[in-house]
């Protein structure tokens, strides 16, 4: 067993030096794409383009049933946007527009109790 870790630590005295030969320095036109790059990530996340958005799924079903689903919901006032999408076979009923989990859970929270089916998506994903 002391020859097991007397040989790690050998092996880890080699290695991580060498991984330090091979780190790599970014010049000026680089780091001017990258915040570029990052800018429009920026931009698309903010336009939703970028589907990187976590929604609630509170019905999926019938049209009609989704038209009532929305009306009963944004009669809640809760402050949450909704849409109706069509996925086939089925017409859903999604609300809010939440950048991470965590929003998405809070959110969840609160809509859990009228709506008990209600799944957190990632829509395009």
């Amino acid at each position: 067993m002391l020859k097991n870790i007397f040989f790690a630590i050998i092996l880890i005295a080699i290695f991580l030096p060498a991984n330090f030969c091979f780190a790599q320095k970014l010049n000026t036109s680089e780091l001017q794409t990258i915040k570029e790059l990052i800018k429009v990530k920026h931009e698309l996340e903010s336009n939703h383009e970028l589907k990187s958005t976590y929604k609630l799924q509170i019905f999926s079903g019938s049209l009609d049933q989704a038209n009532e689903t929305q009306e009963k919901f944004e009669s809640l006032q809760l402050d949450i946007a909704s849409q109706i999408i069509y996925q086939t076979p089925n017409y859903k009923v999604w609300v809010g527009n939440y950048r991470n989990r965590i929003q998405a859970d809070r959110a969840f929270e609160k809509v859990k109790s009228e709506y008990p089916n209600t799944l957190i998506i990632r829509p395009g994903k």
